[in-house]
């Protein structure tokens, strides 16, 4: 029997995570019903790569491709910083003889502003894989990492709502990121916790380091690191051989170096994967089972939590890979975004929860 216990991630806010998946068939009626009728000019949106590609974007492809020609592109993204007023000599003056006030003067004379910063960054794609490997897709930027970078950035930042994450806790987090591609969601939400860890086929690393090089000046705090890892060699793995040949530890552990691991006092042993990330991996049904197989494997049970950011294509690719994962051993699905709850993407794209529970 198979127990859950959702009050031990603290990490999530329940607030946001929707009906757990019982009926695939019914997850993907409703899915394909939203994404049918989504229109980027319906309810005034606009599509938001318009404003966050600042290079060359006419080169797109059908698919979600954002740039299928260009070795580089340009990207800039936005996040709101809120300020609080500075007071006036008057009020200072107050202040420092009272010792009281303060808060009050505020009140009176003016509200926290909300300034909106820029994060630029510049991502070096392998075009040359893209049109020489067979199958391979993960050496270009795709439109959902780019959103997802964008609608996160700004939720974190924004001190005003709730957020999915606790994000006092999310900087002591470990993440492991599987099909990392590019390494933009490393670099844009990276420096929000203790150690990120980029994963993706071997010759994808150098792509990724690449990235984290071109863009070093922008990580103020969390670790970034590039480790291969091929799915299909775990799945391969004998069971009793898999702790062995892939240890948690390799993936998972916390660099010293790490300004947020010193500010926090952090232990840099040992410990498990907080969040494993997963963005448009699925789209191979043969990769399905390794996938899901490398998930398992790296989720410590009532402690790991799995997101997996699909944009919604192949139906048949959809429906076996959450039919697979929904009837894995103590395993437990929910979407995030339905009619009660706040959606980060767009209808093109689904977000999902997945927690681990104990045997």
């Amino acid at each position: 029997m198979t127990t859950l216990d959702l009050a031990s991630y603290r990490l999530i806010n329940p607030k946001f995570l929707g009906d757990k998946i019982e009926d695939v068939e019914e997850e993907l009626f409703l899915l394909y019903t939203c994404r049918a009728n989504f229109r980027p000019e319906n309810g005034g949106k606009t599509d938001a790569l318009q404003s966050i590609i600042t290079s060359d974007n006419r080169n797109g492809s059908a698919l979600g491709l954002v740039d299928q020609r260009n070795d580089h592109i340009e990207l800039q993204f936005t996040f709101p910083k809120h300020v609080s007023p500075k007071p006036s000599p008057k009020q200072a003056r107050f202040s420092r003889k009272t010792g009281r006030g303060n808060k009050k003067r505020e009140d009176e004379d003016g509200k926290t502003s909300v300034q909106m910063e820029t994060l630029e960054i510049t991502l070096a794609q392998d075009i040359t894989g893209l049109r020489s490997r067979v199958g391979d897709t993960g050496g270009g930027v795709w439109r959902g990492s780019v959103l997802l970078s964008q609608a996160l950035l700004a939720h974190f930042h924004d001190t005003s709502s709730d957020h999915l994450f606790d994000v006092t806790l999310l900087k002591e987090c470990c993440v492991l990121e599987l099909g990392a591609g590019t390494g933009l969601l490393s670099l844009i939400l990276g420096p929000l916790v203790a150690q990120w860890t980029c994963t993706d086929l071997p010759e994808m690393v150098p792509l990724i380091k690449k990235n984290h090089t071109l863009n070093r000046d922008n990580n103020m705090g969390g670790s970034l690191r590039t480790e291969a890892l091929d799915w299909n060699k775990l799945y391969e793995c004998a069971f009793a051989a898999r702790k062995r040949m892939f240890p948690i530890s390799s993936f998972s552990s916390i660099s010293s170096d790490c300004l947020i691991t010193r500010e926090l006092e952090l232990d840099t042993g040992d410990r498990d994967v907080d969040l494993i990330l997963a963005v448009d991996c699925v789209y191979n049904p043969s990769l399905i089972p390794p996938l899901l197989t490398t998930i398992d494997h790296f989720s410590s049970p009532n402690k790991t939590i799995v997101m997996v950011v699909m944009e919604l294509r192949d139906d048949e690719v959809v429906r076996q890979f959450l039919t697979q994962w929904c009837t894995m051993p103590a395993w437990e699905v929910w979407r995030i975004g339905d009619d009660r709850n706040q959606v980060f993407l767009d209808e093109r794209f689904v977000i999902w929860i997945g927690l681990k529970g104990s045997e």
